[in-house]
């Protein structure tokens, strides 16, 4: 009987694609469920209308990554301060304006090994150039950054909320 509930345990917490207990960190390389993370700030420096915000220092490092695309999704029309919604163009990877992004398990001078994107949620802009904000109840999955496509069996990760400035 013993050994039967051993076994039992052993299969709950497996990573085998069936229900796990957990979620599967060593294989996704991030955290399922980020909650509330408060307040943050991060920099500009891959471009004005982009936030890099520091999930993880690491190493390797984690990143929560906003890129505001002028002329591409939510912002056809040019970009602008408000409430949008992740859907549509802005929830593929190929065709956002709104590009929201976590960036897992980045090496110094390597790059990084898994990239995420959000599919569904909401972002509050109050500023474009440098992006601050808000953003609420992202659901993000991993995708392959070659093609855009989320990859099988993929992992995901969700943010209730987080509040974001960059300079």
């Amino acid at each position: 009987m013993r050994r039967a509930l051993a076994l039992l345990a052993l299969a709950a917490c497996s990573d085998d694609g069936g229900t796990p207990d957990a979620y599967p960190t060593a294989k996704c390389l991030i955290q399922g469920d980020y909650g509330d993370l408060g307040t943050k700030s991060g920099t500009t420096t891959q471009g004005p209308t982009t936030a890099t915000i520091v999930l993880d220092p690491g190493p390797p490092r984690d990143s929560f990554f906003l890129k505001l695309t002028a002329g591409q999704g939510a912002f056809a029309g040019g970009l602008a301060n408000g409430t949008y919604s992740i859907a549509g163009a802005d929830a593929t990877f190929t065709g956002c304006g709104l590009c929201v992004n976590i960036i897992a398990d980045i090496v110094t001078g390597g790059g990084p090994s898994k990239f995420y994107f959000a599919d569904s949620g909401s972002v509050t802009l109050t500023a474009t150039q440098p992006p601050a904000g808000s953003i609420t109840n992202v659901h993000l999955v991993e995708i392959n950054i070659g093609t855009g496509a989320p990859v099988p069996d993929a992992c995901e990760a969700t943010i209730s909320s987080l509040l974001f400035s960059a300079s």
